[in-house]
């Protein structure tokens, strides 16, 4: 064979090859990219599968929560203020074993429970009230809560509370009376002790907030337990006739009977009824000629005398006045225009807290931010030392005095033009202002400042007029009371 013949047969024979490598490799090429288009719908078909399975199980979690929701309210349910669902009535048999989330007392006959959260409660506790007022604490109710430690059990936060009556955390209860305001806390069973304990312990008994004898130097035993009695923090049963003295909590033990049974629960429950607020009370006692104050824990009988000889000093001003209002067992007396004035105030100096009536004498003594005086009923703030005479805290906006020319003033916190250092003068008494940072009545056109009690003397023609008017005034910035 010729050389040239050689030649093109070896051309085609290697055109073929590379032909046949070519379509190997696009046949490669092909089974990859179906292969990669296999395992993409194979994770499309898995993810697919996954979505059907979650869509399932909420379903499922769903309808379970469904199936779980509290059921509708009914005759003979209750709602109650501790929980927020609807409670049902049953009827649960001790040896069921169901505790009861207000007293942790195994359950035996009626109680109300909502299934789904189990949370029961004894009848006799669902009534225990969500309110009291207490004969130590009158100035403020106390609000029903649960325990702090309680509620933070599985978070290991260690509770701040601690009893004021006995000193003590741990309670009978789950739930305790508190004052926001003052920090006051009590444990349920101790604010159900009355103050006057006479029929199971042995001797007539008096509630002291703090130890009795100040000067006595021996270590005194509790006459029920033995134990030596703390000077320092709880309070105590005394009778001072017969030297009797014992523990709060002693004391209450054997008035209250045997702890942890229903008729303890009972006692309880009666006690703390009698202390609710509630408007029922304030319209009996108005039947019968009396009235209720939150400044004293007794009702209080209006009185009227002439003779001079009789009058009497007002336990919130300290004024003397010959009408008002009288407690007929301690001779407590509020004047009347002490009586109208509102416990708690919102004023436009202090937006942050409320600021809560005060009398004459409670501690600490504090000077009246407007005027700088002492004496006299105030409004104060006990977080931030913040007072206000009630004259000064009702002193108007505006102030307008002049018949003829009539002359404005605004009522200022402090001096406007500040770095100001010559001495200020009030243009009414001409003495100088207590404080650049005191209340005052200023004119820009005029440039004239006023005392805040130099321009409400002008404004009427007596004292007792002054404060009838201080009393309308304030209504318009009181804090509404929630008795629910």
């Amino acid at each position: 064979m010729s050389q040239p013949k050689k030649r093109e047969i070896e051309i085609v024979t290697n055109e073929k090859t590379d032909a046949s490598d070519q379509a190997e490799d696009q046949l490669d090429e092909v089974k990859d990219q179906q292969a990669v288009l296999y395992r993409f719908r194979q994770r499309h078909k898995n993810i697919q599968t996954q979505i059907t399975s979650c869509a399932k199980l909420i379903a499922k979690e769903e309808e379970s929560c469904v199936s779980k929701a509290p059921p509708r309210l009914r005759d003979g349910d209750l709602v109650h203020f501790s929980h927020r669902h609807p409670l049902l009535r049953f009827h649960l048999k001790g040896t069921e074993v169901i505790r009861c989330n207000m007293c942790t007392i195994i359950i035996s006959g009626v109680a109300y429970g909502c299934d789904c959260c189990r949370y029961f409660l004894h009848e006799v506790c669902s009534n225990i009230p969500k309110r009291i007022r207490h004969d130590f604490h009158p100035m403020h109710s106390l609000t029903l809560l649960p325990i702090p430690s309680i509620a933070l059990w599985h978070s290991k936060v260690e509770s701040e509370f601690c009893c004021v009556a006995c000193g003590y955390d741990n309670s009978l209860f789950s739930f305790y009376y508190h004052c926001d305001l003052c920090k006051f806390d009590l444990h349920l069973e101790c604010a159900s002790v009355t103050t006057k304990l006479i029929h199971k312990v042995k001797y007539p008994l008096d509630l002291f907030t703090s130890f009795p004898l100040k000067s006595e130097g021996a270590a005194l035993l509790c006459c029920i337990c033995n134990q030596v009695m703390n000077r320092q923090s709880g309070w105590l049963f005394y009778n001072r006739e017969f030297d009797y003295i014992c523990h709060f909590e002693c004391a209450a033990e054997e008035e209250l009977a045997v702890i942890g049974d229903q008729s303890f629960l009972s006692e309880v429950q009666k006690s703390l009824l009698l202390q609710k607020s509630c408007s029922g009370q304030q319209q009996k006692l108005e039947k019968l000629g009396e009235v209720i104050h939150f400044s004293h824990r007794h009702p209080l009988t209006a009185i009227k005398q002439t003779n001079k000889a009789s009058i009497m000093n007002c336990c919130i001003c300290s004024n003397q006045a010959l009408s008002g209002y009288i407690c007929q067992l301690c001779n407590y007396f509020i004047d009347e225009t002490c009586f109208p004035l509102p416990r708690r105030i919102q004023h436009h100096f202090h937006p942050n807290h409320p600021l809560i009536l005060a009398s004459y004498n409670d501690p600490p003594k504090s000077k009246c931010r407007a005027c700088g005086h002492e004496e006299g009923a105030k409004y104060r703030c006990s977080t931030c030392k913040f007072s206000l005479h009630r004259c000064c805290a009702g002193a108007p906006m505006t102030f307008t005095l002049g018949t003829n020319k009539k002359v404005s003033y605004k009522l200022l916190y402090s001096y406007p033009c500040d770095g100001e250092m010559a001495v200020i003068k009030c243009s009414g008494c001409s003495s100088e202002l207590n404080s650049k940072e005191s209340f005052m009545y200023y004119n820009f056109d005029l440039d004239e400042v006023l005392h805040v009690q130099c321009a409400l003397n002008r404004e009427t023609d007596s004292y007792d007029t002054m404060l009838v008017l201080a009393s309308e005034r304030l209504k318009s910035i009181k804090i509404e009371e929630d008795h629910s």
